[in-house]
């Protein structure tokens, strides 16, 4: 029989939301990069650019998704995000326009963005 090293259980509240998300785009970020880098048609700088992209906009998606939970007003809403090359685009039903203009402010916000549609947000419960 084996025997292991003591090792500290851990409650499922001790990891931290930041910490899976870090690994997360760690491992996606490495798997488009091995998908990329099979590519032989592909220029190496070129596959290390799209799993870059494809990292930030993972991250990115993540990180609007966080901030809007985070966020005490917002977090009852259900809000959709998607990113492609730093644009955010939100889809969703909100209860009025205010509620909308805080999302957008919110993903505004998050380093990375360079522009937020709101267009797939709707005013309606």
């Amino acid at each position: 029989m084996i025997s292991y090293p003591n090792f500290r259980k851990i409650s499922r509240h001790s990891v931290s939301l930041g910490s899976i998300v870090f690994v997360s785009t760690i491992l996606l970020g490495s798997n488009m990069a091995l998908a990329a880098s099979d590519d032989a048609s592909m220029a190496p700088s070129k596959a290390a650019s799209n799993a870059e992209r494809v990292v930030s906009d993972s991250w990115i998606t993540t990180k609007v998704k966080s901030e809007i939970l985070a966020n005490s007003v917002s977090k009852a809403f259900k809000v959709s995000v998607k990113t492609k090359s730093g644009a955010v685009s939100l889809k969703g039903k909100l209860p009025n326009q205010d509620a909308i203009d805080l999302v957008k402010m919110i993903s505004e916000k998050v380093k990375g963005v360079k522009s937020v549609d709101v267009s797939g947000l709707v005013v309606g419960i």
